[in-house]
């Protein structure tokens, strides 16, 4: 085998079409060829960009929104803050940076990081240790891996778009689930089989044919574990990410990127970005279910503004004259409605802690 397609095909050849969140898994972390373990997929030289790499200032707010929370919390001597999908470690290097002069919070601080990838969790060491971060974090390939004690705070900035889904179409014989099979020419390609009754007896009943829905046990399982985590030692959780937040939002937004343009999903299996659009209604609901205070989501524009980007941006220019234009252009990049600041959306999660999250 030479490629993660010839391992696709086999498997597909063994066991007929393959469901799309297998698809998904396979393509992002498959141990020889998966796209997050064979390389550093992040900036302007790699296949996407994201806030953090945009700038500092989006690391410093989150720190600060954290450092907020603990204080209302009564600073507790233990802080867990654990970082789902952490790419470089620039997000939790600035996070570090921006709250070095917050009394006792480094004290505090105990770092984890969620990471399936020996390059990524390379970086995230060096991160870490040039923000002056002196408390060795820890490592787990997934949030089941992890067991903590003390206040835990969690963050997930552009992680669970990357989990898994099925997707489900109706269709004159009614629900289909869309599936990766193999065409006549040999290409992978996109069918229907028969769906799971598992998952269509919750669709909805209304259905038109065409109509697509996609759903995520893996992210549903990750909204449960993170839940289950902030209720047993109180604390809190923030998602970023682009996505939804209505009941039964419907559509195929399974997509790839790479070399920061969209490609087709099923082309160069292994060496593109595979996402989908994030239901934070579903999730919200499955937190609520859990016992956790839920909110609603905000745009990430909305979210930053709150806490004083504005004015952070100002002092950097004040300090560095000479960047003004990058710094400001930055700014506008994070917060702009046609830009990140609407795309993208923030939701907070919190159980048995004092105070409400900004947002």
């Amino acid at each position: 085998m030479n490629s993660l397609k010839d391992v696709l095909k086999k498997y597909i050849a063994a066991d007929g079409p393959m469901h799309l969140a297998r698809y998904m898994e396979m393509c992002l972390t498959h141990p020889e060829f998966g796209y997050y373990v064979t390389r550093d997929p992040f900036g302007t030289k790699g296949d996407f960009i994201t806030a953090p790499e945009v700038s500092q200032m989006f690391g410093e707010m989150i720190g600060l929104w954290a450092a907020m929370l603990w204080s209302d919390s009564g600073k507790p001597e233990k802080l867990n803050v654990i970082e789902l999908g952490a790419g470089r470690g620039t997000l939790m290097a600035d996070f570090i940076r921006g709250t070095v002069k917050v009394p006792r919070f480094h004290d505090a601080l105990h770092i984890a990081f969620v990471e399936k990838s020996p390059v990524l969790q390379d970086k995230q060491k060096c991160s870490v240790g040039d923000a002056g971060f002196t408390r060795t974090p820890i490592w787990a390939e997934d949030i089941d891996g992890l067991d903590v004690d003390g206040m835990t705070f969690i963050i997930g900035n552009e992680f669970i778009d990357a989990l898994p889904i099925r997707q489900f179409e109706y269709t004159d014989k009614g629900w289909m689930e869309r599936c990766v099979g193999i065409s006549e020419n040999g290409a992978l390609s996109m069918g229907l089989i028969a769906a799971d009754t598992l998952f269509t007896a919750h669709l909805p009943k209304d259905a038109a044919i065409g109509d697509i829905y996609e759903r995520s046990p893996a992210r549903d399982h990750y909204m449960e574990r993170i839940a289950a985590l902030i209720k047993s030692n109180s604390g809190a959780a923030l998602l970023i990410d682009y996505g939804h937040d209505t009941s039964d939002a419907k559509g195929d937004t399974f997509q790839a990127m790479h070399e920061h343009a969209f490609v087709d999903p099923l082309d160069n299996a292994g060496n593109a970005d595979l996402t989908s659009h994030v239901d934070f209604y579903r999730l919200r609901k499955i937190a609520k279910a859990a016992g956790c205070d839920v909110f609603p989501s905000a745009s990430q524009g909305e979210f930053l503004h709150k806490l004083g980007i504005g004015q952070r941006a100002q002092i950097l220019v004040e300090s560095a004259p000479e960047k003004g234009a990058e710094i400001y252009e930055a700014y506008k990049r994070l917060t702009d409605d046609d830009k990140m600041g609407k795309l993208f959306k923030v939701m907070p999660i919190t159980s048995n802690i004092n105070g409400t999250p900004i947002i």
